[in-house]
């Protein structure tokens, strides 16, 4: 309980984290303005156009702010090992498998908030600028909220998971980026179905199917369990490493 207070403490003590917090939130308020007037804008210029509900463009906007939150994630990891505060961290908590806990038990809903308050923005700010073309379902819009929230703490306990093995911000930030957005983008628009599925079980490819509602090749349910297996296996072998190697 001690190592859980100590991080929640670290975690809102440094400008880097409220830095992010604000970032996310300016940037998903002009995605989800850019949406809202495209979506607008098409559909004032289709023979048959269609409505879509508010809270897909929360799902939207996540897959791209993604990298935002991968970046609060590992920070409060990578700034450990940038400043050298992760041996006082270790001295105080000399269990290095808890100091792991301690980070993802307070990490954890504190993603889980952050998603939905991008999504909670990124819907609010796409409807007002997509008009009459947006659905304002209540049930819907809660079912996206939280859904968003799931991925983004799914995700961002992955990312720290990495963390832990990377131990840089750069590198970190360059597999996340990776494994969350590049490689799976690519790999589902190739024409070979052994390539589709690889996207399909990649972290970020399985994020945008679960968000999406996609049900090829897997469903929103069995991706939503890919996403668990990438958080809980990035978290153990970050723990094996830190167990292993010297600080």
């Amino acid at each position: 309980m001690n190592a859980v207070r100590s991080e929640w403490t670290k975690l809102w003590t440094v400008r880097s984290s409220w830095l992010n917090i604000a970032g996310a939130v300016l940037l998903t308020a002009l995605l989800g303005v850019q949406y809202g007037f495209s979506l607008a804008y098409d559909n004032s210029h289709r023979a048959h156009a269609s409505s879509q509900p508010v809270g897909q463009f929360g799902s939207s906007v996540i897959l791209i702010v993604q990298v935002v939150l991968a970046a609060f994630a590992l920070l409060t990891v990578t700034s450990e090992y940038a400043t050298g505060s992760i041996r006082s961290t270790l001295q105080w908590t000399p269990v290095r498998r808890n100091v792991v806990l301690a980070k993802a038990a307070v990490l954890a809903p504190v993603l889980f908030g952050y998603g939905l308050l991008v999504a909670a923005i990124a819907s609010v700010t796409g409807g007002l600028a997509a008009g009459s073309w947006a659905e304002w379902d209540a049930s819907g819009l809660v079912v996206d909220l939280l859904s968003v929230g799931f991925y983004a703490t799914v995700a961002g306990l992955f990312v720290a998971g990495i963390a832990w093995v990377v131990r840089s911000t750069a590198g970190t930030l360059t597999v996340a980026f990776l494994l969350l957005l590049v490689v799976p983008l690519m790999l589902s628009q190739s024409s070979l179905r052994a390539l589709v599925w690889i996207a399909a079980l990649l972290p970020g490819g399985a994020g945008q199917n679960y968000l999406t509602g996609t049900t090829d090749p897997l469903s929103p349910t069995l991706s939503a369990l890919v996403l668990v297996l990438w958080a809980l296996g990035g978290l153990a072998l970050g723990s094996r490493v830190l167990t292993r190697r010297d600080a």
